[in-house]
């Protein structure tokens, strides 16, 4: 079987809509004839307005015959969409077609392209004027770490950390909302380094310095934002930088005390890890702890300690 011509299909089309319209048309003309004609009439077939319909029906069918095939946009395009977004639907929408094409590519070419919509992100993220957009751009990095779809995620948690220290210095309830929000977002990008099924190897695990700016917000009233915190740091692997012990150290200290059994269990992991002798002394004193809970999980986390 031949090919098909385009440039013989379309004229056939547009010559069958014509004579349909005719057709039609006439029909019309037909039934909207005098009065020798009322026998043929019906009530319930209007004929007011046909040619105006005629004309709509005919232009729309030609119209969409002989209109051009909708060229993709490349990724410099898509990119492009993404920088210029202005609300949450557009920027999923053009993600998605985004993501949805580099599966077609070499994986090289997927991991630079994600690299480039990442700064992108960024971007929305510290420099948008929409609060919405900022927590949006910053989940979609999120995602990206999580997937391990980025050689190096340590850009990420600086671009979350900075944006978390932003929020902390507005003084309504919603920059509360955000802090948290970001906080929440900081620590689960943790989540591909975690044993059993890591994504990423410790190499390219970010590194304390990134983490001072979250330490001075220990000090915060907020209960929540407190707790978020503490779950962060007990992430790292040591916390004897100065930077971070100045402010950590407190906080440690009055929660190995505190009369919440669950508050006494959770510190342990980060005394554990932080070599200061007052440190040491409380992980050595919640080894004996009224509570078994707290007890077996102070023995554990220092246990652990010394396997290191």
């Amino acid at each position: 079987m031949g090919k098909v011509d385009a440039t013989d299909v379309i004229p056939k089309l547009m010559l069958q809509s014509i004579y349909s319209v005719l057709y039609v048309g006439c029909v019309a003309d037909y039934f909207s004839r005098g009065d020798n004609m009322s026998q043929f009439r019906s009530t319930d077939f209007p004929v007011s307005g046909y040619p105006n319909r005629f004309n709509h029906v005919m232009q729309h069918t030609l119209r969409s015959l002989l209109c051009p095939i909708t060229r993709p946009k490349s990724f410099a395009e898509l990119l492009h969409q993404v920088e210029e977004v202005t609300n949450l639907h557009r920027l999923t929408k053009v993600i998605n077609t985004l993501q949805s094409r580099l599966w077609n590519l070499p994986a090289k070419e997927q991991t630079l392209l994600r690299e480039r919509l990442a700064d992108v992100l960024t971007l929305h993220v510290l420099q948008s004027p929409q609060v919405t957009l900022q927590l949006e751009s910053a989940g979609w990095l999120r995602m990206l770490v999580q997937a391990a779809l980025l050689r190096q995620p340590q850009q990420v948690f600086v671009t979350l950390v900075t944006a978390a220290v932003r929020s902390s210095t507005i003084d309504y309830r919603g920059g509360v909302h955000e802090l948290g929000a970001y906080l929440q977002m900081v620590f689960d990008c943790f989540w591909p380094f975690r044993y059993p099924y890591a994504a990423f190897n410790w190499e390219v695990f970010p590194t304390n310095e990134v983490f001072y700016p979250l330490a001075p917000l220990l000090s915060e009233g907020d209960d929540s934002i407190q707790d978020t915190l503490l779950t962060i740091f007990a992430e790292l692997p040591t916390l004897d930088d100065a930077q971070i012990e100045e402010h950590l150290l407190p906080v440690a200290l009055q929660w190995s005390k505190h009369a919440d059994a669950e508050r006494r269990q959770r510190i342990t992991d980060i005394l554990a890890r932080m070599s200061h002798s007052s440190a040491q002394q409380a992980l050595y004193r919640l080894q004996s702890d009224v509570d078994p809970v707290v007890r077996a999980r102070a023995r554990r986390a220092a246990e652990n300690v010394r396997r290191a």
